[in-house]
């Protein structure tokens, strides 16, 4: 029976985001109803992308946002590539794409930084702003805007959406508090859990709330690995992440399933339990 009912959702999964993908057509026929569906929000959208993701999921979810979000500022951080002839050609597009819409900022890199830099630089790029913070691989449905302006998330000082950094809620002034993101994760990977930890020590986690109207995007992948901007397959690093970003939370903290004396918890199945080793700082 369960079997049945995982199937029988999937199926209504899909035809939710078939159906939803049809009134985005409609609007573009009938852009008079659109106003019912647009909102204002009392923050900013910062978004990380790099080259790989280009055409296939930033330029449709840019539309998107500044369809939904006519007056919102998008603060885009494109990451740099070892990949440098790539890179400038990559650029010059992303530049020439983001000149049609006046509400993108955007910050460029030739050299590949790590996921924690781009988030901090976005950070400081809205200034006072809070800031919705997304990957560049989602997918909105239509209502996604309604969603954010009735669910009470943009009242909160920090909040992830479906319990994933993939899109979150952060406030200035939590930012200030727990301070910036850990610039020494130099890659991709773990950024969410040494964030967590930091939060925990303050005896603060982030507030949980669940959407239908987001999602990762299920667009099919090239033949071939998908390399990140600094040439790494990640399906080939540790838990899938960086292995220098894994090192790295190893040496800073200690980290366990079990509780364990002085040891804070986070929100997560597996491994809850986290502890600064001796001479490391929250930072």
């Amino acid at each position: 029976m369960s079997q049945i009912r995982r199937f029988f959702s999937r199926v209504i999964n899909f035809l939710a985001w078939l159906v939803d993908s049809l009134r985005w057509r409609y609007f573009r026929f009938f852009p008079s109803r659109a106003g019912k569906i647009r909102r204002e929000i009392p923050a900013a959208i910062g978004i990380t992308t790099f080259l790989n993701r280009f055409e296939d999921h930033f330029k449709p979810l840019i539309e998107k946002l500044s369809f939904l979000f006519p007056g919102a500022r998008i603060i885009v951080a494109a990451n740099g590539s070892v990949l440098r002839e790539e890179q400038q050609a990559y650029l010059e597009r992303l530049q020439e794409f983001c000149r049609y819409f006046k509400n993108i900022e955007l910050i460029t890199y030739d050299e590949p930084r790590g996921l924690s830099h781009l988030w901090n630089r976005i950070m400081q790029q809205a200034g006072d702003e809070s800031v919705l913070v997304l990957n560049d691989d989602l997918r909105l449905k239509t209502w996604f805007a309604r969603f954010l302006c009735v669910s009470g998330i943009l009242n909160e000082d920090i909040a992830t959406i479906n319990s994933s950094w993939s899109h979150f809620f952060i406030s200035q002034k939590i930012f200030r508090l727990t301070g910036d993101f850990d610039e020494e994760l130099r890659e991709v990977g773990g950024e969410d859990d040494d964030y967590l930890a930091r939060l925990a020590l303050q005896g603060l986690k982030p507030a949980v709330y669940r959407c239908t109207a987001v999602a990762r995007s299920r667009r099919k992948k090239t033949k071939g690995p998908q390399l990140n901007s600094f040439g790494k397959d990640m399906t080939t690093e540790a838990f899938g992440y960086s292995s220098g970003n894994t090192g790295y939370l190893m040496s800073k903290w200690e980290i366990s399933d079990e509780y364990f004396e002085g040891a804070v918890e986070i929100p997560r199945t597996r491994h809850r339990f986290w502890k600064l080793r001796e001479s490391r700082s929250a930072r």
